[in-house]
């Protein structure tokens, strides 16, 4: 399978659009057989026309990442066939997920995991403010599972602050606070996890300022599970310093 490069350096994620495109459809050509000779449940995407479909998209990506003075055109050339590419494109990446699913391909799913990531923060630099989060927030997540390095962790907090700053400011808005579920809450709860595990004090702080500012009303819970935690997997010292800091913060009784 093609190198997508889509690990974050210390400074941002290096992205080559072109092997980014390569690898999309090197991991449908993975489960395009398999998944023809697979009896498909009804939710799931015809794999021909899911790879067709793929290769329009990356097609579109290849020719902007080349001609970023034609996004205009080019987008509205194609306005016939979706109405927000970033959207277009992760609904395919996600569908393409589900087939990795079905078919138990670890390693189909894990490459898919990276370039999703890598595809959203893409988006954000280039095409505009990411309204489909939750395929983002899923692959982010998986991505961390997968690593226990504080250094990489740290690395990828990075990655997880660019993409929450990229989302849409309707999506940041928050409407529906009753789902704990939301794709919005989950990024934002992670980035302050996957932050900690780097045990880089300066990353955790970024993190938590923004877990204060964008889920005020988690925020304490978030810390009294986090100082719970810091007994729990024995964090060193610095890093549970400032965790007290904001669990102080936050969990402070109110004076009557």
């Amino acid at each position: 399978m093609p190198e997508t490069r889509t690990q974050p350096s210390t400074d941002h994620l290096e992205i080559d659009l072109p092997e980014l495109a390569e690898s999309m459809l090197a991991v449908c050509e993975l489960i395009r057989e398999p998944a023809r000779n697979t009896q498909r449940a009804a939710a799931l995407a015809d794999p021909d026309l899911l790879c067709d479909s793929l290769a329009y998209f990356t097609g579109i990506i290849r020719h902007l990442d080349q001609h970023p003075e034609q996004r205009q055109t080019v987008l509205d050339e194609n306005r016939d066939n979706f109405d927000d590419l970033s959207d277009y494109g992760l609904q395919l990446l996600e569908q393409l997920g589900n087939w990795c699913d079905y078919l138990n391909h670890t390693e189909a799913r894990e490459a898919l995991d990276e370039i999703i990531v890598a595809l959203a923060v893409w988006f954000g630099r280039y095409i505009g403010p990411l309204q489909r989060i939750e395929p983002v927030v899923n692959a982010l997540s998986k991505v961390a599972n997968l690593h226990k390095d504080p250094e990489f962790l740290g690395e990828l907090s990075h990655v997880y602050r660019e993409i929450a700053d990229a989302v849409a400011p309707e999506v940041k808005l928050d409407p529906d606070r009753s789902n704990p579920g939301r794709p919005w809450r989950i990024l934002n709860l992670n980035y302050g996890i996957v932050a900690t595990r780097s045990h880089q004090p300066e990353i955790m702080e970024q993190a938590f300022e923004q877990l204060l500012l964008r889920l005020p009303e988690d925020a304490a819970g978030f810390f009294t599970k986090g100082m719970e935690q810091m007994d729990a997997i024995e964090y060193p010292e610095h890093v549970r310093r400032i965790m007290e800091k904001y669990y102080t913060l936050t969990n402070n009784p109110t004076l009557h």
